[in-house]
């Protein structure tokens, strides 16, 4: 697969999501329930994927984030259900970001699902973060995990 079959896949999304497909194509990012979404072409052994991308919350963690929410953090992605499959990842501001990839040759159906599972899941961390950082955050992996 190829940019010409994300480029239709972006374009599929967009009328099952009731949008306008030219101008999704030209800014590729999404605004579900305030979380913007950057989405992406992101080639790959399997021919390539769809990407999205977004920042969990509007603040970096504290450059002495305790060695228990890092852990915390880790978790999440081993779990899985705590990102709702997403990986969470750091970047060098400190900015939490959470991304995930679908194959381009998903449904329009199952990539609007996976886009609404990644704001709903950035928001939740982002939440949890803002209650008591490693408490709360905590308490959404171990909820999850059972």
């Amino acid at each position: 697969m190829t940019q010409e079959r994300y480029d239709i896949a972006l374009a599929e999304l967009a009328q099952d999501i009731g949008l306008d497909a030219a101008a999704l194509a030209r800014y590729e990012e999404l605004i579900i329930d305030g979380v913007a979404i950057a989405l992406s072409y992101e080639p790959d052994e399997m021919g390539g994927s769809m990407q999205g991308a977004c920042y969990v919350g509007t603040e970096s963690l504290p450059v002495d984030a305790s060695p228990e929410l890092l852990r915390v953090l880790l978790q999440g992605n081993t779990l899985g259900a705590p990102t709702l499959g997403a990986t969470l990842g750091l970047q060098r501001s400190g900015r939490l970001v959470l991304s995930r990839r679908e194959p381009l040759d998903a449904p329009p159906s199952r990539l609007t699902n996976a886009w609404g599972e990644l704001a709903d899941a950035s928001a939740r961390w982002a939440e949890a973060l803002d209650q008591g950082l490693e408490n709360r955050a905590h308490e959404l992996v171990h909820a999850e995990a059972q």
